[in-house]
């Protein structure tokens, strides 16, 4: 998604002066292109980061293209609250409300590791158990995940491009791990935080794993595994991996339900991220330049 917006349609989209618009721009404060005919064109993942740092209020949603937010109120971000927004939507199996909650949480600020790890896991707990009850919460289940990994995959054109000589972050969930949304959530994160990712998904071999990281040679690589019948089998071929790694300057990552409930000798001398937000913690802290040595 490279659209671009003129200052006319920006300036309407958040309510603002254009005059106000062109002198940010010359401040330096919004990032313009400009045509031929010096025109001013500033691209949508730019104004998102605009809107973001400014905290300005979207109030006019569809001249950003983001028609899923024309049915919420101007005041929503104020008077909402996100964990209930959230669960209903996913509940009813209400794609356009949770696409809307999941955009306007972000363009107020939001990072993508506080809505996964705050509204979304949190909802996402809460129906996991309602096959308990009755049959129809698998079903229920079932579709509050497909529509999260619609609406992160949909979110993620918003998110500012990662430059192209960043460095690779490659990951998947691990072997006979049917879970694709974890991966996901990871792959996610850590475009944000500034890394090319190559997401391999659910079910991947920690062998296949391997030699795709002989191929990338990525800086981070992170394995989600949240079901395994042999963790400790999975966990030695990780730090076989790791091993690996850290002859071209790689680091690894797991995390997930299986990880966080094997004892902490299964995991013992590999880094463990709980959450998003740790693993964006640990991610930022690879992007981090090295001290030379004696400084």
């Amino acid at each position: 998604m490279r659209t671009t917006l003129t200052t006319t349609k920006l300036a309407r989209a958040i309510g603002v002066s254009e005059s106000s618009l062109k002198r940010w721009s010359d401040d330096g404060r919004l990032n313009v292109a400009r045509t031929a005919g010096g025109h001013r064109r500033i691209t949508l993942v730019e104004a998102v980061r605009f809107i973001r740092a400014i905290g300005a209020s979207v109030v006019r949603p569809e001249l950003l293209g983001l028609n899923d937010l024309e049915g919420l109120p101007l005041d929503w971000a104020v008077t909402a609250d996100p964990l209930q927004r959230v669960h209903k939507a996913l509940e009813d199996g209400d794609g356009p409300a949770f696409r809307a909650t999941l955009q306007s949480l972000y363009l107020q600020g939001w990072t993508v590791p506080e809505i996964c790890d705050g509204p979304i896991r949190a909802a996402l707990e809460s129906i996991g158990t309602m096959w308990l009850h009755a049959e129809w919460g698998i079903a229920v289940e079932h579709r509050a995940t497909d529509l999260c990994i619609q609406a992160l995959s949909q979110l993620r054109p918003l998110i500012a491009f990662s430059r192209p000589d960043a460095p690779v972050a490659l990951g998947s969930a691990g072997p006979a791990d049917p879970y694709m949304l974890p991966s996901l959530m990871a792959s996610v994160t850590l475009w944000e935080v500034g890394f090319r990712d190559v997401n391999l998904g659910p079910d991947t071999p920690i062998s296949v794993l391997r030699n795709a990281a002989r191929q990338y040679r990525p800086a981070l690589i992170w394995v989600s595994i949240s079901v395994a019948a042999k963790v400790r089998e999975v966990l030695d071929d990780v730090r076989r991996l790791a091993d690996e790694a850290r002859e071209f300057g790689g680091t690894v990552v797991v995390g997930g339900r299986a990880v966080a409930a094997s004892p902490p000798s299964a995991v013992e001398g590999l880094a463990h991220a709980t959450s998003m937000g740790e693993l964006a913690a640990f991610a930022r802290a690879v992007l981090r330049p090295q001290p030379r040595p004696g400084r």
